[in-house]
């Protein structure tokens, strides 16, 4: 996508930082085409020369700089009066002055902020030797400021440190101050040819020759450099090499997405790169929570947005609030057929019939004068002059007068004008999967039709010399994952892609994933340690394993990570574990992807009608299934046994601590239903 690629580790330094080379300094590497240069800076200014002269070459150029360029939600709009970052870098870059030497006065600027915020705050951290009393030296002595503490994408980031400190160990809060300054000039120099991500553009990819960009060069393990620093934007610049379209998504599938791009910012690609690490080489297992939390902050929505008519909505994500364009019922209107009259003008005995009648919602009769009824039926506008409505059961017509048998209490059966829904009002909620009920409403609702998520498409890949296709005859073993895993994801909404069978050939295995029409992939087999399981080496090579080794049962091993920016689950190749491990794991976080939201339900306790003994260390799943209000698990926990998934109806997890269960204790059970597969 770029041509040059430029990470700058930024520093906030008050002083050059010498002629020798040193750590917590400022580092750039620029990557042309793949040939790498990485220069160390004593000051700002030169770093900030030899940057724009990389940019006056004319590359398509992707710049990224590792200090927050945004703040916590609230403060760009108390400090600017805009909701927007890129007033507070304009604010900054016309007050804080940063000189070519590194001398700046980013703490008198920061005690000023302070000021215009009520409270102690929010900043705080500086030399003992300024007298600043609006900047507090301490964390502790701030108080009442109105301000969160982190923003959004610190929640993502192991280790992230708020913006708010400005000194001591740790602080990055300098580093912005002086960083979005100097950004605002930078921007002010190349114009539309420069575009921030994500302030500018939202959750795409920039347009503009320039795309400027908050890195984060921790994601990565530093390649091997003489300092640290100069290691990890090594790093850096080769992991954004290989970006692509995916890196540009963010939290999209969060409500205020559009608010925290414009207003709080995003670091590139660490939905991607939170949690990779390279293949363990050990045997640690990762808690089942552990990997949970990582599927859950590492793959967000990540298609887009269509209408469609209500006639083929069944069943997709809709992805946007919507509110009903009229009323229902549009009018007052009979719910029973019968007789409507005014309740307060009733005479005492026979009542009087007005000519005519009411018999449909669109159109109305005459008005009704007072002591008087009218017949009318079910759905009909109530006729002015009428409020209530005897059934018919209830009154007889004779002698050309109305009798009734009980008079009904006022406003009996008959319905209000919006009783049902009002116009306005919001209807179906974005997220949600619709049902066929969801599109009657929306029918009612005046909508014709809806916006919705575009289907999720998700690869399903079997691999392995032993396979041969369900049916087939021969000695090999028949593949029933991959119409297994394919009917799975047509029950959760997705739209499946068969992308057939690849045999223990790591070449051939690499090209069907990177050609794979598809927006996530599951694959079975080839992911455990030995000398044919080629996928586990081609993703921790080539790709980003967030986890190995999951401590569970079944599904030892499980891989979740990623292929060329897709979400790739490297699932077991026994059916039993591929079955569990889609369930439980690619489900949830399959499903936030497609913008339904993350949902993981939660198991309901029942007695147990069996006896087990389990050591601590990891979560056991065994098929289950309730009889007579008790569970009943499968005969054997062997995960050869395919026939216990056709025998169960939900799963019984018993989480890693150690447990002793006896008949009768209760025991956590989790339907398949609950999981989309009943």
């Amino acid at each position: 996508m770029f041509d040059l690629i430029l990470a700058a580790d930024w520093s906030a330094a008050a002083k050059p930082t010498g002629p020798r080379p040193k750590k917590d300094a400022i580092w750039v590497c620029a990557d042309l085409d793949g040939v790498q240069e990485t220069r160390y800076f004593p000051t700002r200014a030169a770093a900030l020369d030899w940057i724009d002269g990389w940019l006056a070459l004319g590359h398509r150029t992707l710049l990224g700089f590792d200090f927050a360029m945004g703040y916590p939600p609230g403060f760009a709009e108390a400090l600017t009066g805009r909701a927007e970052a890129l007033a507070v870098w304009d604010w900054l870059g016309a007050q804080l002055t940063d000189g070519p030497d590194n001398s700046n006065d980013r703490f008198a600027v920061a005690q000023e902020i302070n000021r215009r915020f009520p409270g102690i705050g929010p900043f705080w951290g500086r030399p003992a030797a300024l007298d600043l009393l609006d900047l507090p030296p301490k964390d502790r002595t701030r108080e009442e400021h109105g301000l969160p503490e982190r923003r959004a994408v610190e929640a993502v980031v192991p280790g992230a440190k708020p913006v708010w400190q400005l000194a001591y160990a740790g602080a990055v809060g300098s580093q912005s101050l002086v960083g979005l300054a100097a950004l605002s000039k930078l921007r002010a120099r190349w114009g539309d040819e420069m575009e921030v991500w994500p302030q500018q553009t939202g959750w795409r990819v920039p347009a503009a020759r320039i795309a400027l960009a908050e890195i984060y060069p921790s994601l990565w393990p530093p390649a091997a450099a003489p300092i640290k620093d100069q290691g990890q934007v090594i790093a850096t610049a080769r992991a954004l090499r290989a970006a692509d379209a995916g890196w540009f998504t963010g939290p999209a599938a969060q409500p205020d997405a559009g608010r925290i791009a414009r207003e709080e910012g995003w670091i590139l690609g660490v939905h991607l790169a939170a949690s990779c690490q390279a293949m363990p080489a050990g045997v640690h297992w990762t808690p089942m929570g552990e990997a949970l939390e990582t599927l859950r902050a590492t793959h967000p929505c990540c298609v887009g947005v269509e209408t469609v008519p209500l006639s083929r909505a069944a069943r997709r994500v809709l992805a946007e609030d919507v509110t009903a364009r009229r009323a229902h019922p549009p009018r007052a209107n009979a719910a029973v057929d019968g007789w409507g009259f005014a309740h307060a003008s009733l005479p005492p005995g026979p009542i009087p019939v007005a000519p005519g009648r009411a018999a449909a919602a669109t159109t109305r009769a005459a008005a009704v004068p007072p002591g008087h009824a009218i017949r009318i039926l079910t759905g009909a506008a109530l006729p002015s002059g009428v409020d209530t409505v005897a059934l018919q059961e209830e009154a007889e017509l004779r002698d050309g007068a109305l009798h009734l048998r009980a008079v009904p209490r006022p406003g009996a059966n008959a319905r209000e004008a919006g009783e049902d829904v009002t116009e306005g009002a919001t209807v179906l909620s974005a997220g949600r999967v619709l049902t066929p009920g969801d599109l009657a409403l929306a029918a009612a609702a005046g909508l014709g039709d809806l916006p919705v998520r575009a289907p999720l498409r998700v690869g399903v890949l079997s691999t392995g010399d032993e396979l041969i296709p369900p049916g087939a005859p021969g000695e090999g073993t028949p593949d029933a994952n991959r119409p297994m895993l394919m009917a799975m994801l047509a029950g959760w909404g997705l739209a499946p892609v068969d992308l057939g069978h690849v045999a223990d050939d790591p070449d051939a295995l690499r090209a069907v994933l990177s050609a794979a029409p598809c927006d996530a992939i599951l694959t079975s087999g080839g992911a455990s340690a030995g000398d044919e399981d080629h996928l586990s080496r081609l993703l921790s090579r080539e790709g980003c394993v967030h986890h190995w080794r999951i401590a569970i049962k079944p599904g030892r091993p499980l891989m979740l990570g990623e292929w060329q920016g897709r979400a790739l689950f490297g699932l077991p190749g026994n059916p039993v574990a591929a079955f569990t491990c889609a369930a439980l794991f690619a489900r949830p976080a399959l499903l936030q992807m497609a913008g339904s939201g993350w949902s993981v339900p939660s198991p309901q306790p029942v007695p147990a009608a069996f006896a087990k003994r389990k050591k601590p260390g990891r979560t056991e799943i065994y098929r289950a299934r309730l009889r007579d209000g008790r569970a009943e698990v499968f005969a054997s926990e062997g995960s050869g046994r395919t026939s216990g998934l056709s025998w169960a109806e939900g799963f019984v997890i018993l989480p890693d601590a150690a447990s002793e269960i006896a008949e009768g204790d209760p025991v956590p059970y989790l339907s398949f239903a609950a999981l989309g597969l009943g």
